[in-house]
């Protein structure tokens, strides 16, 4: 009904809002529509409050779809919201400033790590470390700013700093002094990653199986994977 073009909005403070940008334009180029961007919303507090409520007045009224969302099995999302197949898995990384490690195992004991605050990273570390005797995990500082919390790692406040790797990637292609952090093996902790995909209404079923099938072919192609290296994303194109 809304004819050769789609809307599609994006959580202005999200990481991954360019890329995701990237990726609705390259579906658009797909199914042959004109992508409109709105920029929608964002800035919520960590515990989502507020969210739900500005997401349905945008899907009821503005957007089309909403990219950039997780499609997790366990998704927060109602039954009048359908989610499409991810586009790209990005993992949680470690990354630290010392030449001499290789992995989480090699960092003492005695370093606490930084942790992106309310992320899944932080989450799965936690569950980790409360599964370890005494004194065998590292101690744990929350930061909510990525900028502060590498500052504290080149510093040597911190041994390390466990986030989202496109926050890495964008303090890397911003602040030059940031290019000293290297990615290292998590291990001991499990590998953490966000599967990230949009957010259709649904009442528009088509559409959702148009971009599942737009998404599929763009994964086989290899442009998703050509837009997360234009990026500097690691993960999986897909998944």
């Amino acid at each position: 009904m809304a004819g050769n073009s789609i809307n599609a909005c994006f959580d202005v403070t999200s990481l991954g809002r360019p890329f995701d940008e990237a990726v609705a334009k390259a579906i658009g180029d797909a199914l042959f529509l004109e992508v409109n961007v709105v920029e929608g919303f964002g800035g919520f507090p960590l515990n989502g409050d507020g969210f739900m409520d500005e997401l349905t007045l945008a899907m009821n009224n503005t957007c089309d779809v909403f990219m950039g969302v997780s499609v997790s099995a366990n998704s927060p999302f109602s039954e009048a919201f359908s989610l499409t197949r991810p586009y790209a898995t990005i993992p949680f990384v470690l990354a630290v400033s010392d030449p001499q490690w290789q992995s989480l195992g090699d960092i003492p004991k005695d370093r606490p790590l930084g942790t992106a605050m309310a992320s899944m990273g932080e989450m799965q570390y936690i569950t980790w470390a409360q599964q370890q005797p005494e004194g065998q995990s590292w101690v744990r500082y929350p930061y909510p700013d990525p900028i502060k919390m590498a500052t504290r790692v080149l510093d040597g406040t911190i041994a390390g700093m466990i986030l989202w790797q496109p926050a890495l990637a964008r303090l890397q292609a911003e602040r030059p002094e940031t290019e000293a952090l290297r990615v290292i093996d998590s291990a001991p902790i499990p590998g953490a990653a966000v599967s990230v995909g949009a957010l259709v209404s649904s009442r528009n079923g088509f559409l959702r199986s148009e971009m599942d099938q737009a998404i599929d072919a763009l994964v086989a192609d290899g442009t998703i994977d050509a837009l997360m290296a234009e990026f500097g994303y690691q993960g999986l194109a897909g998944e």
